[in-house]
């Protein structure tokens, strides 16, 4: 799975296109929760960005402190004004750049965005606050996610790679301990989770299950995983539940042809192209979903390959399995269930693999040459496995037991 250039730049445009949209309760915007989301800003000079660091609130400037934007191995640093801002000229318009800071000991990023061209980003970078509540003692409370959290759709083979991008918003000044750990069961069919770079620390995923343990700092903690759902005909349904409150819904997703999204939890939608790119995005949002309320939506018009030969594959399989079903209890069935073990579990590690490769190509880890040639030699070995297990459903040998003799033969043969 992978988080392309037009992703990045798709997900800044989320991020302005959800605080136009209206919610259902307006309230005042919390500056943590505006952190690290960039703001296209056509008044800026083409190829500015504009990185403002504050300390908990918008009237703290941080002035004097050293801003950094990286752009694949390439980092630039400057020193924020009176203003608390840290002004940059990008070069490459359509780049994918990061801005970060260390404040108060914490480090604290941008979300990626593509350099601009035409006009400029801003953004800013808030700290929890006053560096001496980082000796505070957590307190029970709540914590919410972030109306900036969003899921975001990927086109795979025959696969859909879904992220969470997720911020546990903690409204209060000191940190909080709820009274249960942040923790979900992934949908149903989810394969291959990972933990994304940019989660916290305190993320774990054990099988289908995600956990981040507390206590939560004031403002917002990051909880990004992915996984992938494989699809096997024209449309995919997804059903998620959340732990805590959802504070807006957001989604992106790719769209290739006549793809389209449906869920009766959206309010509004668009589709769009990010700058610099000739991929389409659908983008949509909608109210707050309570805690323990399923975030349930649909994606249509998927392409994929005829089942048929599938399904004759199977109905000859379970043709042959009816016939040799005797042999359930022979050395030779219970070789062939054991070499499906050994073919399931190198399935899993292909997809494991294939997460990881994508995860590494989003980090600039691995150049598209590699990119290109690993991932198809996965999903080369993920066919082979697939067709192996197509085989062992058939039994290796025909079983041809050798009827007893009678009474007559053995006295003819005696004779």
């Amino acid at each position: 799975m992978t988080m392309k250039r037009a992703t990045c730049a798709a997900l800044a445009l989320a991020g302005a296109l959800l605080a136009a949209w209206p919610s259902a309760a307006p309230a005042q915007p919390d500056p943590r929760q505006m952190s690290g989301i960039p703001l296209p800003d056509p008044q800026l000079s083409p190829g500015t960005v504009t990185v403002r660091v504050v300390r908990g609130t918008l009237d703290n400037n941080v002035t004097g402190h050293p801003v950094e934007i990286r752009a694949g191995d390439i980092a630039e640093t400057v020193l924020t004004d009176e203003e608390g801002r840290a002004e940059f000229i990008m070069l490459n318009a359509g780049e994918t750049v990061i801005a970060s800071t260390e404040l108060d000991g914490e480090r604290i990023e941008s979300q990626p965005f593509a350099a601009p061209g035409a006009g400029g980003v801003r953004l800013m970078l808030v700290g929890a606050g006053d560096a001496a509540t980082t000796d505070v003692p957590p307190e029970p409370g709540e914590v919410s996610f972030g109306a900036d959290s969003r899921i975001v759709v990927e086109l795979g083979e025959e696969s859909l790679s879904i992220f969470y991008l997720l911020d546990i918003f903690n409204p209060l000044l000191a940190p909080v301990e709820p009274p249960t750990p942040v923790a979900f069961a992934l949908p149903f069919g989810a394969q291959g989770a990972t933990v994304l770079r940019e989660s916290a620390a305190s993320t774990r995923i054990e099988g289908p299950n995600v956990t981040m343990d507390g206590p939560f700092a004031p403002g917002l903690t990051p909880l990004r995983i992915a996984y992938v759902v494989p699809y096997a005909g024209p449309a995919a349904a997804v059903s998620q539940t959340l732990p805590a409150d959802l504070d807006g819904l957001l989604m992106v997703v790719q769209k290739w042809g006549e793809m389209d999204l449906a869920s009766d939890q959206i309010a509004r939608r668009a589709d769009m192209s990010p700058e610099g790119t000739d991929e389409t995005y659908i983008f949509a949002a909608g109210p707050p979903v309570p805690g323990g309320t399923p975030i349930t939506f649909e994606i249509s018009g998927l392409p994929h390959h005829s089942q048929t030969p599938g399904f004759v594959t199977v109905a000859l399989a379970l043709g042959i399995l009816g016939i040799g079903a005797w042999a359930a209890a022979t050395p030779a069935a219970a070789e062939g269930a054991d070499r499906r073990r050994r073919l399931e579990q190198r399935r899993e590690k292909r997809f494991a693999d294939l997460v990881n490769l994508e995860q590494q190509h989003r980090s600039g880890k691995v150049g598209p040459t590699r990119y290109g040639n690993r991932r198809a030699e996965l999903l080369a070995d993920l066919e082979r496995i697939y067709a192996d297990l197509d085989d062992a459903l058939t039994p290796s040998t025909w079983p041809h037991p050798t009827p007893p003799a009678t009474g007559r033969a053995r006295s003819t043969s005696t004779a």
